[in-house]
Formats: structure tokens, C-alpha cells, sequence
């Protein structure tokens, strides 16, 4: 009793930062603060889980970052892609892992297992071509010309635009892209689409994107005009469907073993392979689909993770 009451005081606690680019929503359960949940429901012992913010801001960002980095933190948790890249540019020294992020080559990190960099982490990447094809056959084999939008403030858009314009050549689907630097730019730019006889409209990697749909589906109803996600925060607010991958499930299924790897077996980050979901998951929104007219194959509809 005596030698466990010993062993106990001397285990080992961690200190571990969170660190979401995005400004948190006070009352919303994001990312971060589930991982926080998570790590404490772990079983591993913690003196500090501690959460901080970028504020959407890179010099905020790098300035967090960099104090993180002086700070000894065991472990360092990054949200999204832009924090991605801030902790490529600033962390050093410190193991860090990453999630909600595209695909992390697009970034120019180096994730094969043989990697000197102490950091890995888990991607949401479905490849744009296997977006393009599953749109294209719930429109069942009907989109010829589409529509894609980015956010000028999203470090992804980057790599979709190319990404996106190479999938739509193989698929031999014509495409117009536009990026938007504020929200009140959706309408006009809409109203441009469809004037150019798109068939849909896809929203790329942007929150601005999704919770700004309201602007976009007074003039895309009218026309018919489905409006496409790549996430399923899109569909949830009145885009039709999006093939994503669950941000919660990457944290319970990936992420988590990850950081039990990282503390508590003394993994190098950098020795962990990159992970993703097996599966992406199909989101469907039936209440907007009637709206529009649009029937979806019945294979599609069987196969959806969550109906709206």
C-alpha cells in the first residue's frame, strides 16, 4: 500500500496546450473543447490542458505559438489548417500534433514515418475528385458546369483551387471559380454563377462559407441551383449534402491514441504516420433537396451518416 501510495506521488502529470486558430464561439462545443473533454476522460495524468486561441489572426497566431514553444509544454494539439501552418513556420522543439486539417503535403510537411519532425496528426482530406464524382451522381450524372467558391482568408484554398481545377478536368466538367474576401460578396457572385448556367455550387473550406449560406439560397432556390459542402457544417445551415469527415470521430478514433502514443510510450510525433477516417461520410439535407425538386438516388440516401 506503502510502495503504491509512493509510485503514485512520483507518475509523471502533463502539461498539454490546445491551440485553435479560430476565435471560439463562447457557447458552442468546438473542436478544442472536446479534445480537452477527451484528454481528461483519457485516464492519463494531467497538471495542465490548457486551451488557446489564434484569434484569426497569423501574428497572433505565430506570437501564441511562439510563447507555447518557451513554455515546456510536453505536448502541443493545433486545430485546423491555418494553425497547421503557423506551428510549421514557429514550433521547433516541442512534439506537436495536429487535426482538422486538409491534406498536410499540401503544406509541405514531411509525414512519412522516417520524418525528423516531431510532429504528426490526423487529416480531413477527401480528395476533390472523389467530391466531384459523388456530386455528380447524386445530380445523377447531370453536372456539366460548376460553380466553386473560396475564401480568400482560408490558407486551404491554396491547394483546392488546384486541386479542384485538376479534378474537374479529369472529369471533364467545366468550372468557374471565384474567391470572396467578405461575405457581402456572395450574392453578386451567385447571381454571376448562375448566369453562367451553373448546375451547382460547392463551398469550399471556410466557416465564413458555411454559416453564410442564407445569402446565397434566396437566388440559388429560385433557379434550382443545389448548393454543394465539403463539410457537413454546410449542410446542417442549407447546403444539399457533403462528403466530409466527422471532426469529433478524428478526435475519438485518431487523435486521441496518437496522444497516449506521444505521452505515455514516448513516441516521436514525427515516427507516427499521418491518419485519416477510413470512410468519408455522406451528410444529406432532404428538407432542401424537396425544396429544389432534386431526386437523390436511393443508394445515396441509404448510405447517409446523418439526414437533415
Amino acid at each position: 500500500m506503502v510502495l503504491v501510495l509512493f509510485n503514485s506521488l512520483l507518475a509523471r502529470e502533463y502539461k498539454v496546450a490546445i491551440f485553435d486558430y479560430d476565435v471560439p464561439h463562447p457557447h458552442e462545443q468546438t473542436v478544442a473543447k472536446y479534445i480537452q473533454e477527451k484528454l481528461m476522460e483519457s485516464g492519463l495524468p494531467f497538471s495542465h490542458i490548457n486551451l488557446f486561441s489564434g484569434e484569426n489572426q497569423d501574428k497572433v497566431a505565430v506570437k501564441v505559438l511562439r510563447k507555447l514553444e518557451n513554455d515546456n509544454y510536453d505536448l502541443i494539439i493545433t486545430v485546423t489548417s491555418n494553425a497547421l501552418s503557423a506551428a510549421e513556420y514557429r514550433l521547433k522543439n516541442t512534439p506537436w500534433l495536429f487535426t482538422n486539417v486538409n491534406n498536410p503535403k499540401f503544406f509541405g510537411h514531411r509525414y512519412n514515418k522516417y520524418s525528423s519532425q516531431h510532429s504528426s496528426g490526423v487529416s480531413y482530406y477527401v480528395k476533390s475528385i472523389e467530391q466531384l464524382r459523388f456530386f455528380n451522381e447524386l445530380m445523377n450524372g447531370k453536372l456539366k458546369k460548376v460553380g466553386l467558391i473560396f475564401d480568400y482568408s482560408a490558407k486551404s484554398r491554396r491547394v483546392e483551387i488546384f486541386d479542384f481545377a485538376q479534378a474537374s478536368n479529369r472529369l471533364k466538367i467545366e468550372r468557374i471559380i471565384k474567391v470572396i474576401k467578405n461575405k457581402e460578396e456572395l450574392p453578386l457572385i451567385v447571381t454571376n454563377m448562375i448566369e453562367s448556367e451553373v448546375d451547382a455550387i460547392v463551398l469550399t473550406s471556410s466557416n465564413k462559407l458555411y454559416e453564410n449560406i442564407d445569402l446565397i439560397l434566396q437566388q440559388s432556390n429560385k433557379y434550382k441551383i443545389p448548393i454543394f459542402s465539403v463539410n457537413k457544417k454546410g449542410v446542417a445551415n442549407g447546403a444539399v449534402t457533403a462528403l466530409a469527415n466527422d471532426y469529433y470521430k478524428m478526435v475519438d478514433n485518431n487523435l486521441i491514441p496518437m496522444v497516449v502514443d506521444v505521452l505515455k510510450n514516448k513516441k516521436d510525433p514525427g515516427s507516427i504516420p499521418v491518419q485519416k477516417l477510413t470512410k468519408p461520410m455522406i451528410y444529406l439535407n432532404l428538407t432542401q433537396a424537396k425544396i429544389l425538386d432534386l431526386k437523390i438516388p436511393n443508394k445515396i440516401k441509404h448510405s447517409a451518416t446523418k439526414v437533415y
